[in-house]
């Protein structure tokens, strides 16, 4: 017997012993049961309810089983009696002799909490022993997923409540999770969280609405959410909260303007736009799409106008009669596109004008001395051009005319008193060698609707005044030639050029006559310029002579300028030499040595 309570105390045994060691355990049993009926002993039951922390390290010593046997008793050894399945045998160490109970492994609470045996003394009595596992904080709340996403309709009533997936702790008791905060993103405060606990401990959460949405200002919130336990410290997870405020049909189009004005001329033409009407909606999809009518009960039966429910362009639909009716009222609406459409009214005046069918009179007369239209360039700035009168045969404001002037390089500009008379004046200094004629274009236009004009293009002509001298190519001529030409030789050509036109651009040469110079030696062509020879030129008398050529144009007072003409004369063999004297008388001594010079003649190049 002593043998089998020895080995019954390993709690980790052999799979290939197991079934033996029930059944050597039944038969003890058995034999213990027999004997106390034999001998009718009192049966003393005792209970001890032992605990321990999970997760300890195994061969943790959890209790002695002595201490549920009553006081002053003791035992030498102990039967273990438990069940298969209940943990007993592979998660605790019993040593039967001493009462001793470990941990045989690492106890994990969420796989089991507790252990029941019972050990029965060699004298037949039995203690109830109760093991409790202590739950430690090992385990953290986690969320099923990391981020969720909601739907909200705006304008939810404040207090709605929207479930949401709570976080799971397998701890038990104060370490499960024990609530929920909104970390971030809880813009306005508009949402708060409420829990409650399950029958199956689970802390369920609701996400519960704490302020009006409104779409149309907030459209998209991303909450932060955090679980937590009740360890110390606290363990914690978080997972993020997408939510999408969804549109309701909760706002109106509005218009740009409460009231819309136009004027149009009773001759415009049908299908003609008009005006365009504008207005909005904050709203989204259908919500928000705008579509516009005319009211027909309120305004316009005779549908004289219609309107493009998309664009909101108003049209002319059949032709209108100043003299029957001069103003139209109309009363436009719009409305969205949702289920039950929210409508806005605005109202548009329209103003039929009566049609303007005369156009401006203009008459021009220009001030030149031929009444033609011209001017001199040497006309100043304020000085007359033309007289412009207008005239409209039409009455009221169509007979108010304006009158402008378009072309001349700012040139020329309009004055007027009385806006009858127009006088057109000079407004800037003319150059006719710069520019010699201006386009010019007057329009008169009345004051209809439309306005009607009337137009004269003619052009200016800027008339020559003798302002510009004639200038030579260049300053100063050189030629080269030789000094025994005859008269009438071509010696070179000079050229001026004057920008003035007509007589005043007329060029005629000259050579100023001016004392100690060769002019009397050269003449020119008063109209080609061409130099020739006068008279015999000489080298010996003047190598270098030089005249002043002088051109002056046609212009009363004639204008004038000069130039340089230099000519280089090349000498020529054309003087005999010729002796000082016609006669020379020498006498020498006699014995004069050779080479002795004797007399010295002298001679000259004649002229």
């Amino acid at each position: 017997m002593k043998t089998a309570s020895k080995g019954f105390a390993k709690s980790t045994m052999d799979p290939s012993h197991r079934c033996g060691w029930w059944d050597r355990r039944i038969v003890l049993m058995v034999y213990v049961a027999l004997e106390l009926v034999i001998i009718h002993l009192p049966v003393v039951q005792g209970t001890l309810e032992l605990q321990l922390d999970e997760e300890q390290p195994a061969g943790t010593i959890v209790g002695d089983i002595s201490a549920g046997l009553p006081p002053g008793t003791t035992a030498s050894s102990y039967f273990i009696s438990d069940h298969e399945g209940t943990g007993v045998g592979s998660d605790l160490d019993i040593d039967e002799s001493t009462g001793i109970i470990k941990t045989a492994k690492v106890l994990d609470r969420e796989l089991r909490d507790r252990y029941n045996f019972i050990a029965v003394t060699m004298t037949g009595m039995t203690v109830e022993v109760t093991i409790k596992v202590n739950d430690i904080n090992d385990h953290v709340p986690t969320f099923p997923r990391k981020r969720a996403i909601f739907k909200i309709p705006e304008q939810t009533a404040i207090g709605t409540r929207f479930p949401l997936e709570p976080a799971v702790d397998a701890d038990k008791g104060q370490l499960t999770t024990q609530g929920y905060v909104i970390k971030d993103g809880n813009v306005g405060q508009a949402f708060t969280l409420e829990t409650r606990r399950g029958s199956n401990e689970v802390l369920y959460v609701d996400l519960a609405v704490n302020a009006i949405l409104d779409r149309e200002k907030r459209s998209t919130y991303t909450l932060s959410l955090e679980a937590f336990d009740g360890g110390s410290p606290k363990r914690t997870d978080q997972m993020t909260l997408d939510i999408t405020v969804q549109d309701i049909n909760d706002n109106a189009p509005i218009f740009n303007q409460s009231r819309y004005h136009a004027i149009i001329s009773e001759n415009l033409q049908p299908g003609s736009n008009i005006l365009q009407v504008f207005a909005t909606d904050v709203d989204e999809g259908s919500n928000g799409m705008v579509l516009y009518e005319i009211n027909r009960r309120q305004s316009d039966p005779d549908r004289y106008f219609v309107i493009d429910s998309r664009t909101g362009i108003i049209a002319l639909n059949k032709p209108l009669d100043f003299e029957m009716r001069r103003v139209h009222e109309l009363v436009v609406q719009a409305q969205d596109n949702a289920t039950q459409p929210e409508v806005t009214n605005a109202f548009v005046t329209i103003h039929v004008r009566d049609y303007n069918d005369n156009q401006p009179t203009m008459t021009i007369i220009f001030l030149s001395e031929d009444g033609s239209p011209r001017v001199s360039e040497g006309a100043q700035p304020g000085q007359y051009v033309a007289r412009i009168s207008v005239t409209d045969p039409d009455y009221g404001e169509y007979a108010n005319v304006n009158v402008s002037l378009e072309g001349g390089d700012g040139k020329f500009a309009l004055t007027t008193k009385d806006s009858i008379i127009y006088l057109m004046c000079v407004d800037q200094i003319l150059d006719r060698e710069e520019r010699d004629s201006y386009g010019l274009r007057v329009t008169a236009t009345d004051s209809g609707t439309p306005p009607l004009r009337a137009e004269s293009s003619f052009v200016i002509q800027v008339v020559d005044i003798n302002d510009n001298p004639p200038k030579f190519d260049q300053p100063v001529y050189r030629q080269v030639i030789p000094e025994v030409v005859f008269p009438g030789s071509f010696v070179l050509q000079v050229t001026a050029r004057d920008k003035d036109q007509g007589p005043n651009g007329d060029i005629q040469y000259s050579i100023l006559d001016d004392r100690g110079s060769d002019s009397n030696w050269f003449s020119i062509d008063s109209i080609t310029g061409i130099i020739t020879t006068l008279s015999q030129l000489d080298y010996e008398n003047n190598p270098n002579p030089s005249i002043t050529v002088v051109a002056t144009d046609g212009g009363k007072p004639p204008l004038s300028s000069t130039a340089v003409v230099n000519v280089v004369l090349q000498d020529m063999n054309d003087n005999e030499p010729v002796f000082e004297r016609n006669f020379y008388n020498v006498t020498i001594k006699e014995n004069t040595a050779p080479w002795t010079c004797i007399l010295e003649v002298g001679y000259f190049l004649a002229h």
